[in-house]
């Protein structure tokens, strides 16, 4: 027995001596359960083996105290975080926040040391009683940019204490922000976070959508030329971590975010289907997504099947249509692609959004298990402890 301890202790060692150059950060989804058949996404579905860090989207907050959204997180926390049980170098955070959940909240508990003390002790407690590694905060947006730098300083500086004063690693602190460059100046103290955070997720995607009257791809690498009237200068990838770099955000803290779904159009003619076809609003739900204007990854491979795929070279993302639907997304060709733009900018690490919208059982684009995340994981040349 002695012995087999003694050599499961050097395979631990050995795997923890393994690690990538870069981050490959992705996030889980806790509405995700709620998906119908072959769409429901739990913690028993993710593969620890992928990804160098996992976030679960998303707490709220109540009182200025950090809290659950769903009926069932403290059980899907349990599932989640046990997943370092197979990968000992994997990290788990949590993610307060998101799209839905305003900037109110945040505000007000920023607003004064006290609250923000509150909000902090809650936060150490709740992530060390549940077993995760750190926070993310996905503040859409902050309205004073100085107090969002304040609250992380002190989030960290807690932070620190904590793992002095228990002898465990100190958590981590990350944000989701922005990829729109006005609002990088107007919402961050972007050189003050450089020096706080741990990384920063860009969420570079959404760039166009059905909100717009003529169709666009999701996460263009780059934009088309001449600035037409249909794209943006500034509504693409490269342009997006380039300015956050130059605002003074290290490129090794930045992570670049991919998306694993596309935004849907509806074109007003099936005969003009190009990137800048005039729309009249977004594509239909899709069977498992449920929400107009969006399809997962997998969905798109199933649209496919009778629709019919073009490669946009100069933007470097395939986008696809079938009678008047229209679809911008990524495939493995563009996930590779804009891996090698990772590296050869030296940007530290990619963030997916999100686990669930890959092909996560690889029954339906025929590329196996999660063909868009695997994408990453070879090219980025992540090493998993997973045992």
């Amino acid at each position: 027995m002695a012995k087999l301890l003694l050599g499961t202790a050097v395979v631990v060692l050995a795997c923890l001596e393994l690690g990538s150059a870069y981050r490959l950060v992705c996030y889980f989804t806790n509405w995700a359960q709620y998906r119908p058949g072959a769409g429901k996404y739990l913690p028993e579905n993710v593969d620890p083996c992928l990804c160098t860090h996992l976030i679960y989207a998303f707490a709220g907050m109540k009182d200025n105290q950090i809290t659950t959204t769903a009926v069932n997180d403290l059980t899907l926390y349990h599932s989640f975080n046990s997943l370092k049980n197979k990968n000992a170098n994997l990290k788990t955070l949590l993610s307060i926040g998101g799209w839905n959940f305003g900037t109110q909240k945040f505000s007000a508990m920023a607003s004064s040391a006290g609250t923000r003390q509150i909000f902090i002790k809650s936060v150490i407690s709740f992530l060390r009683g549940y077993g995760f590694d750190g926070l993310d905060i996905d503040w859409e947006y902050p309205a004073d940019k100085h107090l969002f730098t304040v609250l992380a300083q002190e989030i960290v500086a807690a932070f620190e204490a904590e793992a002095k004063s228990s002898g465990k690693p100190r958590m981590l602190l990350s944000a989701a922000v922005s990829a729109a460059p006005g609002y990088v100046n107007l919402r961050y103290e972007v050189p003050q976070l450089g020096q706080t955070l741990d990384f920063f997720n860009v969420m570079t995607y959404d760039f166009f959508g059905s909100w717009n009257s003529v169709t666009g791809e999701n996460s263009p690498l780059y934009p088309l030329p001449n600035n037409r009237h249909y794209t943006n200068l500034y509504f693409n990838v490269n342009y997006t971590m380039k300015y956050w770099k130059d605002q003074g955000a290290p490129a090794e803290k930045l992570n670049v975010g991919f998306p694993t779904y596309g935004h849907t159009f509806h074109l007003i003619s099936s005969s003009s289907h190009g990137v800048g076809a005039f729309t009249s609003g977004a594509g239909p739900a899709g069977p498992y997504t449920k929400q107009a204007g969006i399809l997962a990854y997998y969905e798109i491979c199933t649209f496919l099947k009778t629709g019919t795929s073009e490669w946009d070279a100069l933007q470097v993302v395939p986008y696809g249509y079938k009678g008047r639907e229209w679809v911008g997304y990524d495939n493995t060709k563009s996930f590779g692609d804009k891996a090698e733009w990772l590296k050869k900018n030296n940007f530290g690490g990619a963030m997916v959004w999100d686990l669930a919208m890959d092909d996560f059982s690889g029954t339906f684009c025929n590329q196996g298990p999660y063909p868009l995340i695997n994408t990453l994981h070879t090219g980025l040349g992540i090493s998993t402890a997973c045992y």
